[in-house]
């Protein structure tokens, strides 16, 4: 997390109460402050990574992903820079929660600005309920995914090209298709396609209630 600094300006709220932290990210493109509020089923991720590890046998990290919905009920997916690991598939937006990161929802609004330009307004809740795997290097990780609301004044996708290649919009027949316009959505994981699917019945509960 070079040139990366996350601040938290507000105390974190108790785990019934909806909390709003304010995190300023400065990178090597310049500084944004984020207002993010989470809800009260994402309390027990307001921790620093240490925490979390330290009541988590066996796991020796955290990585996450945001699912962000535009009003049109579409998906932001990502394509992974061809350079990369699992070139060319489609996932959504995260990476790895930092030991710097005052919480692992710091480190997802961190990881959502870095990779698309898109400011976190509020963690909603879970997509899924997390699941274990091991790395190349035979760590042991564990992943949580998150449906996230950002800022809209344009959804201003911004790409890392380092990291990704293109972006989509995509709707849920689409997903499931593994198809939008002419592009094969080849994804990373079945584990991700799974939670892409789930994702949407997530925001339809969310969208009528």
């Amino acid at each position: 997390m070079t040139g990366v600094e996350m601040v938290s300006t507000l105390p974190v709220a108790s785990a019934g109460t909806t909390t709003t932290t304010t995190t300023t990210t400065t990178t090597a493109t310049g500084t944004t402050t984020t207002t993010v509020a989470s809800d009260p089923s994402v309390a027990r991720f307001r921790v620093p990574l240490g925490a979390y590890l330290d009541k988590s046998p066996g796991v020796n990290g955290v990585c996450v992903g945001a699912f962000v919905f535009d009003d049109a009920g579409r998906l932001l997916v990502v394509q992974r820079a061809a350079h990369d690991s699992y070139p060319l598939r489609w996932e959504v937006p995260g990476g790895t929660i930092d030991a710097e990161d005052e919480s692992l929802l710091h480190g997802l609004a961190r990881e959502l600005w870095e990779e698309t330009g898109l400011r976190a307004r509020c963690v909603t809740g879970l997509v899924g309920t997390g699941y274990t795997f091991l790395t190349r290097k035979n760590v042991c990780v564990r992943k949580y995914s998150f449906a996230v609301d950002v800022d809209v004044e344009a959804y201003d996708v911004r790409l890392d090209p380092n990291e990704h290649a293109a972006f989509l919009w995509v709707t849920e027949d689409e997903a499931r298709a593994r198809k939008c316009g002419d592009i094969d959505l080849v994804y990373t994981s079945k584990a991700q396609e799974d939670l892409i699917l789930q994702s949407f019945d997530v925001e339809r509960k969310r969208a009528e209630a």
